[in-house]
């Protein structure tokens, strides 16, 4: 969950006094309020206005949200919203209105796959963080028979009225609730919800590409007060593979070749992304980046399977005995090359005199 600026959207410095995001909470949420506003969006705007305001406006829930925004740590931010997310919604619920049921969010992940697992399809353990119901109270909130105390704050209506406006807000003690539990889950702090580590084995279908998102249903944060679990998103991110580079549907890659099959021409294996070896057939006279294409060895995908494309480059030999340098000076005399066979002679020469 990205971390959000509530500043920004109250476009107050950093280290604006209560006074001044008051003012600022005022101005907005008169200029985006649902009912006079002729926004298309005010709703949306109205509500990030309340939640900024909300969280600035008091002094503890201040010091825990700047904690987190100097950190960037979005796991703890995730935890913070959940714990206020209950007021946040009062928000549009209204007033001392009966909680409904409410599907569970979403979780998003990032998939990497190797080139393989991704073309060929593949099995992989997945684990991450999701919200379920609490086991101590069964998602209850409190261990027990409830025991509840009226609310000092809004006296038991589950609303107050705001300094700024006139119009009645939720309280924001009892969560427009009017009560205060007495007995709340120490495992879970009344809240209902815990935050579980969950392994799950997914299956990736062959020809999964980059960017693709894999959908797994139910498997997102548990719904609350019976509502439809979430679903978990893996977006697949593929990882660079050491031999082969994809382009669309096909596969490049880089096969070294000696001088003497470029030259008389031949055959030559290239390893493919199955693993297997293909025999590849070289024209004499191939020269250093030539390419050959291989269809249907590329990448397997919706719609077909692309090709394999090779960039074939001479390799050059770094240390060669007296035998093949013999040869390799014969050659060069015969193609008319000059200097090697004198190049040749000084460092013999310098290696005669070391000796001694």
């Amino acid at each position: 969950m990205p971390i959000k600026d509530y500043y920004q959207i109250l476009g107050v410095s950093k280290d604006a006094t209560v006074e001044e995001i008051k003012k600022a909470y005022r101005r907005l949420a008169k200029e985006y309020h649902p009912d006079i506003s002729a926004d298309e969006n005010a709703s949306e705007k109205f509500k990030e206005i309340n939640e900024a305001y909300h969280i600035l406006s008091d002094e503890e829930r201040r010091k825990e949200y700047d904690r987190i925004l100097k950190s960037g740590d979005e796991k703890s931010y995730r935890d913070f919203m959940e714990y206020i997310q209950d007021f946040l919604e009062s928000i549009w619920q209204g007033i001392r209105r009966s909680p409904k049921p409410k599907k569970g969010g979403d979780v998003r992940l990032k998939l990497e796959l190797t080139l393989e697992e991704a073309a060929f399809g593949c099995e992989k353990d997945i684990e991450y963080e999701r919200w379920i119901d609490c086991p101590t109270c069964e998602g209850k909130g409190y261990v027990g028979k409830m025991e509840k105390v009226t609310c000092h704050a809004c006296e038991g209506t589950g609303r107050r009225v705001s300094g700024i406006f006139s119009f009645p807000r939720p309280c924001s003690v009892c969560k427009g609730r009017g009560f205060i539990i007495k007995n709340q889950c120490p495992a879970c702090s009344g809240r209902g919800r815990v935050a579980m580590r969950s392994l799950l084995r997914v299956n990736v279908p062959p020809g999964t590409d980059e960017a693709d998102v894999l959908k797994v249903p139910g498997k997102g944060h548990t719904g609350e007060r019976g509502g439809e679990t979430g679903d978990l998103y893996l977006r697949v991110s593929l990882k660079p593979h050491p031999v082969f580079r994809k382009v669309g549907k096909d596969l490049h890659m880089e096969a070294f070749i000696s001088f003497p099959l470029a030259v008389l021409g031949g055959m030559t294996k290239i390893k493919t992304l199955e693993g297997s070896y293909q025999e590849v057939f070289l024209q004499p006279g191939t020269e250093c980046g030539s390419t050959k294409r291989l269809p249907g060895l590329g990448y397997p995908i919706a719609g077909g399977r692309g090709d394999l494309i090779i960039t074939f480059r001479i390799e050059v030999p770094k240390n060669v005995n007296s035998n093949i340098r013999a040869l390799i000076e014969k050659l060069a005399k015969e193609l008319g090359e000059e200097g090697i066979e004198y190049q040749s002679g000084v460092i013999a020469k310098i290696l005669s005199l070391l000796k001694l």
